[in-house]
């Protein structure tokens, strides 16, 4: 089912990709039309009172196709310094990336608009072993954008997965490999608050709940970034992104030792980075 829908997104990207490149010259290409950016940082993720410090490299991209659908895409490698060994055989590099689209449906003003969504969003080999995390979720947005303020609420469902990894703890070991594994329909809502002070700094705040049909929490994300554009082309972010996993959503909610799937269910990961035009 996983495989069957990422599959599925990813027409509809290259789809809207290929009408946009329709509009494009001759001599044009869609690699050239996308509005491409790298980002270059410092990072900690952090476990309870386990922190690991990486650097991070990334590119993101924003593409507007001529049929009106907009893709924004990042890719992001982040490369760990792991002392403190939650997972033993942990790769230190892990990856974070997602795809969205959007449309707008309705515009009853200039700052108001109604948009369709699709989101794809994905996690790797994370410290705190996290072997997988990924959701894909069309939805419907409604955003405020003014010069000083962006305000959005946005909800839908679609597919959620989460896979914790095998190689857990030793005390966790007994735990079966079948049972790490969680794919299901689920709903979300997203909200998000920004106000930009003048044309230089911002502060922004995000909220994001997964729910699955029974409206049982699966996953919560909340984030806090502060922006300085320094120069046109470039700008300095501070963000600190917290993730809180339901660790009921697994089928077995404890091992036969009597221990939930993982020791902790919560990490934080902040970041230090500079963004720029390329």
């Amino acid at each position: 089912m996983k495989q069957t829908c990422i599959a599925l997104f990813l027409v509809l990207v290259l789809s809207a990709a290929r009408q946009g490149c329709a509009g494009e010259s001759s001599n044009g290409s869609l690699w050239s039309a996308i509005d491409w950016k790298a980002r270059l940082g410092l990072s900690i993720f952090q476990v309870e009172d386990s922190e690991t410090f990486g650097m991070m490299a990334g590119v993101h991209g924003e593409y507007l196709a001529d049929n009106g659908i907009r893709l924004r895409m990042l890719f992001t490698a982040i490369l760990d310094y792991d002392q403190d060994k939650l997972d033993s055989d942990h790769i230190p590099i892990w990856f974070k990336s997602y795809i969205k689209a959007d449309k707008a449906l309705w515009l009853p003003s200039q700052e108001l608009e109604l948009l369709a969504t699709l989101d794809f969003e994905h996690k790797m080999n994370t410290v705190s072993s996290i072997e997988q995390s990924a959701d894909l979720m069309p939805g419907l947005k409604l955003e405020f954008e003014s010069r000083v303020i962006e305000l959005f609420a946005k909800f839908g469902a679609g597919l959620y997965y989460l896979e914790i990894d095998d190689d857990l703890p030793r005390e966790y070991s007994d735990y079966p490999r079948e049972d790490l594994t969680n794919g299901e329909w689920a709903w979300f809502q997203e909200y998000k608050a920004e106000v930009r002070f003048d044309e230089h700094f911002s502060l922004s705040g995000k909220y994001k709940n997964f729910r699955n049909a029974d409206n049982g929490s699966l996953e919560t994300r909340e984030e806090l970034q502060f922006a300085y554009h320094f120069r046109p082309d470039k700008e300095f972010v501070l963000k600190a992104e917290k993730t809180m996993y339901d660790l009921d959503q697994f089928e077995r909610s404890a091992g036969d030792n009597g221990l939930a799937v993982l020791p902790f269910d919560e990490d934080v990961y902040y970041q230090a980075y500079i963004e720029y035009d390329y």
